[in-house]
């Protein structure tokens, strides 16, 4: 549910002047409250965009120019909640004709109303009065009322990227988080690509040639790519700017898939795909996605790391407990791993499919190893880099304390947030 007077204005991570009269809350119902006509479209976006003079506009964010741009991002906003037209004017307290001229662009929206569609369609502010970047309007196309679950999860899922691209945008034009320098060996030719070499590469970049990966969202953004973990089911997205990328996973899959896309979309981000959305991608897998698998299964699980395990077991190894103690200590899903093992050739075809009918539980890794995998990339994941950029935003008084809970994804509340030093310099 988007936070409402932390979105006050269209800018990720705009501090609202303290002027109680300047409150998001109060403003957003006096100008709600010029009439039930609506205002001006520039107006209203000029009043949410409206940023204190220390803070810059997002870079590569074009707001949009008409009332018709407006009722487009709703109504596809609205198919993607799986809404008809009379339920939200329901939801809104509006007639359903209110809701049809709204979306065609004929009827004037309010800042409050603005404010409630936000809320009532699950989508950030932003989303309804920015246009998309154009990497995702050159491969996705707009929702009809006859949408699948496919297309709809798609929308959705890119409705986060784009909150969490324009929030990354503000963080680095206003120089809070500095995106890595390009590495130049892990440059590739996107159609000489040898995934493997690529997955190498990249571990070698982080002076780590072998052994688990730690937390991922703090690994992927020291190679510029910077993730967070979101509550929507298709599994990944990804989207290159300019000179990093951003990227966001599904929380609601296992711990260990959730790794591997994560992975996943590292691969596409290295090959400097444009944009990259999983949804759907099981139904029509290709050539690249292929690729992709092969490097993420490299990049977490390297081919070495796997042979080095089945011959310290020795011949007489028990393939099981091999597999337990790859699964537990790269934490990976057993899927993964049993597919790794045969990818190598280290199983044969039926060996791999009974290890796959008889996937371990709790127990098995309790009675193993004394523990369980740690979970990783749970909801509102972040980087740490990341999260030291909008902790240094908050400090230096850039943002107010909703917005930096809301940047950080609900990791801290405003009550856990550090103090700030908002002393005047001395003349």
């Amino acid at each position: 549910m988007p936070n409402l007077e932390a979105s006050a204005s269209i800018l990720p991570a705009v501090r609202t002047p303290r002027s109680p009269s300047r409150r998001p809350g109060r403003q957003s119902q006096n100008v709600a409250g010029r009439g039930s006509k609506g205002q001006n479209l520039s107006e209203l976006i000029a009043y949410r965009t409206r940023p204190p003079t220390r803070c810059a506009r997002i870079a590569h964010m074009e707001t949009v120019e008409s009332w018709a741009e407006v009722g487009e991002r709703i109504a596809e906003a609205r198919l993607a909640a799986g809404l008809s037209q009379g339920e939200l004017a329901s939801q809104l307290e509006l007639d359903r004709t209110a809701v049809v001229r709204i979306e065609a662009g004929e009827r004037r929206i309010t800042a409050l109303e603005l404010f409630r569609l936000a809320d009532r369609l699950g989508v950030p502010l932003a989303h309804l009065v920015s246009r998309p970047p154009e990497a995702l309007i050159a491969r996705r196309t707009a929702l009809e009322e006859t949408a699948d679950e496919a297309s709809k999860a798609r929308y959705r899922l890119d409705a986060r990227l784009e909150e969490h691209a324009r929030a990354a945008s503000w963080l680095i034009e206003n120089r809070y988080l500095v995106p890595p320098p390009v590495d130049p060996s892990l440059l590739r030719d996107t159609a000489e690509v040898d995934p493997v070499a690529l997955a190498k590469a990249a571990r070698k970049s982080l002076h780590q040639v072998s052994g688990p990966l730690g937390p991922l969202a703090d690994v992927v953004e020291r190679l510029g790519l910077y993730l967070t973990v979101v509550d929507e089911a298709a599994e990944g997205a990804s989207l290159l700017c300019e000179g990093y990328g951003v990227a966001v996973i599904s929380g609601t899959l296992d711990p260990g898939r959730r790794r591997w896309t994560a992975a996943h979309e590292l691969g596409h981000h290295l090959l400097q795909d444009a944009y990259h959305s999983d949804a759907g991608v099981a139904a029509s897998r290709n050539e690249q996605e292929e690729r992709i698998d092969r490097f993420a299964g490299e990049f977490l699980l390297p081919a070495d790391d796997v042979s080095n395990a089945w011959e310290e077991a020795g011949d007489d190894r028990d393939q099981r407990a091999v597999l337990l103690a790859l699964a537990s200590g790269y934490r990976l899903s057993w899927s993964a791993v049993v597919h790794r093992a045969r990818e190598l050739g280290l199983v044969d075809k039926a060996e791999a499919g009974r290890h796959k009918a008889h996937t371990p539980q709790r127990g098995d890794f309790l009675a193993a190893h004394g523990s369980t995998p740690v979970a990783d990339l749970e909801v509102g994941t972040t980087g740490a880099r990341w999260r030291q950029a909008a902790l240094a935003a908050w400090g230096q008084g850039a943002i107010n304390a909703a917005r930096t809970v809301e940047l950080l994804y609900g990791a801290i509340t405003e009550e856990e947030l550090p103090s700030q030093n908002l002393e005047e310099p001395l003349p």
